[in-house]
């Protein structure tokens, strides 16, 4: 063997290590700690990073609610869960996020049949849609935001009642594309149409997670109630379900070797539901199993009080 090949040879080993255990696989928090008896509601637990999340929480012996607007697709991976962790307590719940009547039909309901929340997922998300949502916003930030944002703030009152003697953790999936949002929130209100809108719109309301998760923190600071927003990484998902088939093959060939599986994915959001001694950083953003610094305009109190204040009257809240 020539010295070329050798050298050729071991720079291939080294990028071909360095891909599958930096690239395509993450960090993967180990932790014996069990949730029996604990409630963990998740938004969005019927596809990747969702269902993922729902299967190790359910290993741990939780009660699993999962909350998607496919009730169908809810109820076949509710008995994949069944099979497949061994834990019976897995309930799946309608509830459409961009639907505010929805979110109020859901939290009646849920408030009615379970006596205890210890774990809020916020989970869902969307990216690739278009048009308006039935409150005035498109629909990406209706989905993002504001229907989490009416969920968290219904069910506050079952939290608090419960949080001395039960802590309660909220985790909220914002995502490192934050970076591309600005602070106005003024996307909100776009028509978006192409892919690269989607993207801007969808960064802002992945800002305004980051915001709702601060906000909530210091609101909440007189109850064992704690929150976290949480970047899962470039995972395998169904986001980008609604591309041009064009661009779903430009992805396939060019990112699909960058992105990691939704087990992966579920690593950080499982961090600080685990974790003892994340409850020091409420309110703060974490990628990769571990506390992460954000940028400057992310740490904007004005905007976030604003963007509050907004949300529920939105939402009809701000009358309550």
């Amino acid at each position: 063997m020539s010295f070329k090949l050798l050298v050729s040879a071991v720079i291939a080993v080294v990028v071909g290590y360095y891909w599958l255990n930096y690239v395509k696989r993450g960090p993967v928090y180990e932790s014996d700690k069990k949730l029996n008896g604990k409630t963990v509601l998740i938004t969005g637990g019927n596809a990747g990073i969702g269902k993922a999340t729902a299967l190790e929480v359910a290993r741990r012996g939780a009660r699993v609610v999962i909350a998607s607007r496919n009730l169908e697709k809810s109820n076949k991976v509710k008995d994949e869960i069944i099979k497949e962790s061994g834990n019976r307590d897995v309930r799946a719940m309608q509830l459409d996020l961009g639907d505010f009547d929805s979110v109020r039909k859901f939290v009646k309901q849920f408030d009615e049949s379970e006596k205890y929340l210890d774990y809020l997922i916020n989970n869902a998300g969307i990216l690739t849609v278009s048009g308006f949502a039935k409150c005035g916003v498109n629909k990406i930030f209706a989905i993002n935001h504001f229907g989490p944002f009416l969920l968290t703030d219904l069910l506050l009152n079952k939290m608090k009642s419960q949080s001395k003697s039960r802590p309660v953790r909220i985790i909220n999936l914002s995502s490192d594309i934050y970076k591309m949002g600005q602070p106005t929130m003024e996307k909100m209100y776009q028509n978006v149409s192409s892919t690269f809108d989607m993207f801007a719109v969808y960064g802002e309301s992945k800002l305004a997670n980051i915001f709702f998760t601060q906000q909530l923190q210091e609101d909440l600071k007189d109850f064992q109630i704690t929150t976290y927003a949480v970047h899962p990484g470039m995972i395998e998902s169904e986001l980008g379900d609604g591309l041009s088939p064009a661009l779903k093959t430009f992805f396939s060939i060019v990112v699909r070797p960058f992105v990691r599986n939704a087990f992966y994915g579920a690593q950080t959001t499982l961090y600080c539901v685990l974790d003892d001694d994340v409850v020091k950083y409420s309110g703060d953003y974490f990628t990769n199993c571990q506390h992460t610094e954000l940028q400057s305009h992310a740490v904007n109190k004005t905007a976030r009080q604003e963007l509050w204040n907004f949300s529920l009257k939105l939402t009809g809240q701000s009358t309550k």
